[in-house]
C-alpha cells in the first residue's frame, strides 16, 4: 500500500504491516502514530489505514472516532461516501447501546481466579469477568479488592445463570441485583453469612448502578442494538463516540467495550481468518489503569486473530511512563511520527524508538503531512504523505474554518 514519497530518495514509499509481518521484517502488526493537531495525522489515518485497507477487497475497517466535525464524528462523511452506516453512542438516549454482558464477551473467556489473575498462559480475548473488574475499578476510583472480586464473580455467575433459565440476555443490573441479594448457597460455600458477602459487594452494587444510572445511562445498560455489527458490506465499521464527554468514564468505558466485544467477535470467527484494522482516534482517553490494560491485553493477541491496531495520539509525554498506553506505544513496530511542537514532546517520541541522535530536532522541523516513518528495527526515513484528490476531500478537516466544502 502507497504511503507517500521519501523525500531522499524521491522514490515512492509502500508499507504494509500484514505483508512485512510474513515477510518477518517485524513481529507486530500494530501501529503507532503520532503527531501535534493540524500535522497531517489524521489524513495518513484515513486513506493509509481506512480507505486504502478497504481497497485490497479482502479486508474489514473498524474506527473508533471520537473527533467531533459538524455535529457528528470525523469519519462520517467518509462512512457516507462507502455507504456504511454510522454506529453513534450518546448520552441522551437517541444512540446505540452495547450491552457490558454481551454473550460474544463469553463468560470465562479466559481462565482466572478470584483476583483476576490469568490461570494459564494461553493468549485469550478480554472476557466478561475481566472487563467488569476494569469497569468497577472505572467506578469505584480504586483498584477491586479481593473480596469485593469474589464478590463481583459470585454475582456475575449467578446473573448468567439465572438469563439463562428464563432464556434471556443478561444485563449488568442483573449483577447489581445479585451484588445485593447475594444467596444463601454461595454464602455457605464459603463459610460466610448472606450478611457478610452482602458486605464484600456493598460498595460494588452501589458503584456500578450509580455508573449505568448516570455516567453510562443507555449505553451499556442493556441488550445490543441491531445495528452494532462488524458485516456491512463496504468492510467499515465506524463507532462514532465523538458526542460522549470528554471528562467522565462513558468514554474510557465504551472504547474498551467495544474494542473487547470486537476482539471477541474476530476470536470467534477465528477460522475465517479476517485481517481487521482498528484505528483508535484520540488512543490517550484509554490508555491508563484497567482500561487501558483491557486495550493493552487485546492488541496483544492481535496475531491469532489477524487484527492490526491503529493506535493515534498527539504526544508520548500524553501517557505517563509504565502506563499501558505508553507501553502499547512501545510495542507498535510500524511508526510514523509527525511534527512535535516542543523539544520534550520530540524528544520522547526519539527516545522512545531508540531514533539516532539529532532525530529530535528533525522532528520539530517537520513539514504538515510530512513524518518519520520507521518500519521495526530499520532506520527512519522522511516521508510525505500523498493523497489522490478524492482522498484530499474525503479527509479535509478544515471545513468549519475556511468555509470550504469539498465535493465527493
Amino acid at each position: 500500500m502507497i504511503v507517500g514519497t521519501d523525500l531522499l530518495s524521491g522514490q515512492l514509499v509502500v508499507h504494509d504491516p500484514y505483508t512485512a509481518y510474513e515477510d518477518k521484517i517485524i513481529s507486530s502488526v500494530n501501529v503507532a502514530v503520532i503527531g501535534d493537531v493540524g500535522k497531517g495525522k489524521s489524513s495518513l489515518l484515513k486513506t493509509w489505514a481506512c480507505i486504502r485497507q478497504l481497497m485490497l477487497g479482502n479486508r474489514r475497517v473498524v474506527v473508533l472516532d471520537k473527533k467531533l466535525q459538524g455535529g457528528r464524528g470525523e469519519y462520517t462523511a467518509l462512512a457516507r461516501f462507502l455507504g456504511a452506516p454510522s454506529i453513534r453512542f450518546s448520552l441522551d438516549g437517541t444512540g446505540s447501546r452495547l450491552n457490558l454482558l454481551d454473550p460474544v464477551i463469553a463468560l470465562g473467556g479466559e481462565q482466572i481466579d478470584d483476583a483476576g489473575h490469568a490461570l494459564d498462559n494461553i493468549e485469550r480475548p478480554t472476557g466478561q469477568m475481566m472487563l467488569l473488574r476494569a469497569v468497577l475499578s472505572e467506578a469505584l476510583g480504586r483498584p477491586v479488592t479481593e473480596r469485593e472480586g469474589k464478590a463481583l464473580r459470585l454475582a456475575l455467575l449467578a446473573a448468567t445463570r439465572d438469563a439463562r433459565e428464563r432464556n434471556r440476555v443478561p444485563v449488568i443490573g442483573n449483577v447489581v441485583h445479585h451484588l445485593l441479594h447475594p444467596s444463601a448457597d454461595d454464602a455457605d460455600a464459603l463459610s460466610r453469612t448472606v450478611a457478610e458477602l452482602q458486605d464484600w459487594g456493598l460498595d460494588c452494587s452501589f458503584a456500578l448502578e450509580r455508573m449505568i444510572q448516570e455516567d453510562l445511562a443507555g449505553l451499556v445498560d442493556g441488550e445490543t442494538s441491531l445495528d452494532v455489527n462488524l458485516d456491512h458490506p463496504s468492510g467499515l465499521t465506524h463507532i462514532d463516540l465523538s458526542a460522549l464527554p470528554t471528562e467522565g468514564p462513558a468514554l474510557r468505558v465504551v472504547m474498551a467495550l467495544v474494542n473487547t466485544w470486537q476482539t471477541n467477535m474476530l476470536a470467534a470467527r477465528s477460522e475465517r481468518a479476517e485481517q481487521t484494522v482498528n484505528i483508535i482516534e484520540e488512543g490517550w482517553h484509554v490508555a491508563e489503569g484497567s482500561i487501558g490494560e483491557v486495550l493493552r491485553r487485546n492488541a496483544k493477541i492481535s496475531r491469532g486473530l489477524g487484527l492490526a491496531t491503529v493506535l493515534g495520539t498527539h504526544h508520548v509525554l500524553d501517557l505517563p511512563p509504565g502506563s499501558p498506553g505508553r507501553a502499547l506505544l512501545r510495542e507498535a513496530e510500524t511508526r510514523f511520527i509527525y511534527c512535535q511542537g516542543s523539544y520534550d514532546d520530540a524528544y520522547a517520541c526519539a527516545e522512545l524508538y531508540n531514533l539516532p541522535p539529532g532525530t529530535a530536532e528533525t522532528i520539530m522541523a517537520l513539514d504538515q503531512g510530512t513524518c518519520l516513518l520507521q518500519i521495526g528495527s530499520r532506520d527512519p526515513i522522511l516521508v510525505r504523505h500523498e493523497r489522490s484528490p478524492r482522498e484530499i476531500a474525503l479527509t479535509d478537516t478544515d471545513g468549519a474554518l475556511t468555509g470550504i466544502v469539498w465535493r465527493v
